[in-house]
């Protein structure tokens, strides 16, 4: 996971590495229930982990990123965007933090 200062720097550089000058942050918590699963579309947006419990694991179009015991390789990926699958593999439940970055156009009818 990424400590929250790093998160927040590391969002500036890749909002402007994508072509954003402008784009919004907001702290997102979930509690994910033992055995479940949350899915949600992040368009245009990434998610940076900032907090993961153990036995969480995380999936995207960006890679993967497992709080879990692993075989092989795993690609350990702290951002998250497009299509975002969180699972708990463990038998209670869990809490993820993100930082959620949505990126911003001039024309996207948004308030910058």
């Amino acid at each position: 996971m990424m400590r929250e200062e790093f998160a927040i720097q590391y969002a500036d550089r890749r909002a402007k590495e994508r072509g954003y000058d402008t784009y919004r942050i907001v702290y997102r918590e979930f509690v994910i229930p033992a055995k479940g699963m949350l899915k949600f579309q992040a368009n245009n947006e990434l998610w940076l982990v900032t907090h993961i419990a153990w036995g969480l694991i995380v999936k995207s179009d960006y890679g993967r990123y497992e709080n879990w015991f692993t075989q092989g390789i795993v690609e350990n990926s702290h951002e998250h965007g497009d299509h975002i699958e969180i699972r708990n593999a463990k038998d209670e439940q869990g809490m993820i933090r993100f930082l959620q970055v949505i990126l911003k156009t001039k024309d996207d009818g948004s308030k910058a």
